[in-house]
């Protein structure tokens, strides 16, 4: 079944109108957003500093990003939670649900508060005190405080819980996948410049080779399950020409380090080297498994340099996604993801469905079962061997799962769609679709 947004779920006229009062009541902005921080209905109250600030295309995207992730950070506390957007106003958000769906947030604030109770910054800040017309009309932006920005909260939190009378459609209930997941795209948080660096980030090129404007996206979003799917699908690509094949992972590289020098420039000399010397040694036999373990490395490697630059980042669920998508080959537990990302499991279970949509036990166990895909159609590893290296206990068990998950057993599947040089015939990573969050 389609996934429903809020506009499907609220009757947005009513919502508009309910914002308004409260606007009118409070003199603070509101809007309501989706999943991606884009608004769905009419702003309310916004401050002319604001409004200047959403007519540049790339702080507008900075603000949608701001906005989808601080409906998500009061969805994972549980509270509305106040903080620094990236221009330095302060804001917080209530969260919207259908039944267990997280299907948007409403967003309320821009007001400056005293020095001393800023709360953190949700992002990094941007650079746009340059612009002495915005730092004009930031000087003019009303002042509160956190008392009266929580008092103004709780009142919002009251109201949304009372939304069922502008619902368009009963409340429902996120049922189990009938299928085994394909994963979710989860691009929380925009490309943030460091403090200190000035200027707009620089346009995709018009002439971008192939790969290069959703690798870089992914990558500023510190979305490694897009950009491990992207390169998937490239190296496909890649074996599947006629011609060497090293020239076709050479270009791919190419493409890498230019997504380095734009989203980790500090990182762009070593990694140059690092794969200098990987092509000194490459053969023409390269494997297409080890291939998509080295490209990888390389975007873990970009990933840790990212979040090094971000230091007022705040740890999410980011993290523990990304956490699963560099080790597929590992069975993850709940138990163990909650005491990592230190919730409750009956916490963490909740809020991972309501943001991808799937079970966290169905979520994991698709990363391995691709990955299983990938190593049967790529190498000779027996059977047994690949269900150890991705920590089933008993062969039999793993030809169970592959066999719900594919409709074949490991081995007929790699009768199917092994071939000779080593490609995955027809098969890549779980294609990354779903919409939520992306900024």
């Amino acid at each position: 079944m389609a996934e429903l947004g809020i506009g499907e779920v609220l009757d947005l006229d009513q919502l508009h109108k309910m914002l308004e009062d409260f606007s009118e009541a409070t003199g603070l902005a509101t809007v309501a957003v989706d999943t991606r921080g884009i608004p769905v209905t009419p702003a309310c109250a916004f401050t002319d500093f604001c409004q200047m600030m959403r007519t540049d295309p790339m702080r507008d995207k900075l603000c949608h990003g701001c906005d989808a992730h601080g409906g998500l950070q009061s969805l994972i506390e549980g509270s509305p939670q106040a903080y620094r957007c990236h221009s330095g106003l302060v804001d917080f958000s209530v969260p919207v649900t259908d039944g267990d769906k997280y299907v948007g947030a409403i967003l309320c604030g821009q007001v400056r508060v005293p020095e001393a109770e800023q709360p953190d910054f949700l992002t990094s800040s941007s650079g746009w005190r340059k612009d002495g017309e915005l730092v004009r009309l930031y000087d003019e932006v009303p002042t509160s405080n956190l008392r009266r920005i929580a008092a103004a909260a709780k009142t919002l939190l009251g109201l949304s819980q009372g939304i069922d009378g502008i619902r368009t459609r009963p409340r429902t209930s996120t049922e189990p996948p009938a299928s085994p997941p394909s994963l979710p795209l989860l691009t929380l948080v925009p490309y943030h410049r460091p403090e200190g660096e000035e200027g707009p980030r620089p346009a995709v090129p018009a002439d971008a080779p192939e790969g290069y404007p959703v690798l870089r996206e992914a990558m500023d979003a510190e979305d490694l399950a897009t950009a491990y799917a992207e390169t998937s699908r490239l190296l496909d690509d890649a074996y599947a020409k006629p011609g060497d094949v090293r020239d076709h992972i050479s270009s791919l590289e190419d493409v890498v380090l230019a997504v380095t020098r734009d989203c980790a420039p500090r990182l762009a000399a070593h990694l140059s080297q690092v794969v200098q010397r990987q092509r000194d040694r490459r053969t023409a036999s390269a494997n297409r498994y080890q291939s998509q373990l080295y490209f990888e490395r390389l975007l873990g490697m970009i990933l840790d340099e990212i979040v090094r630059s971000r230091p007022h980042r705040r740890r999410d669920l980011r993290d523990l996604l990304n956490e699963i998508a560099r080790h597929p080959n590992r069975a993850l537990s709940l138990t163990e993801a909650a005491a990592a990302t230190h919730w409750s499991p009956g916490h963490l279970s909740k809020l991972f469905k309501s943001v991808t949509g799937y079970t966290f036990v169905s979520y994991v166990t698709a990363w391995r079962i691709s990955r299983a895909q990938l190593m049967l159609a790529s190498t000779q590893m027996p059977v047994q061997k690949i269900a150890a290296e991705l920590d089933f206990n008993q062969v039999n068990y793993f030809s169970r799962v592959f066999r719900a998950h594919t409709g074949v057993s490991p081995s007929e599947y790699r009768r199917q769609f092994s071939s000779r040089d080593g490609r995955p015939a027809g098969v890549s990573l779980p294609t990354h679709h779903h919409p939520l969050l992306r900024a």
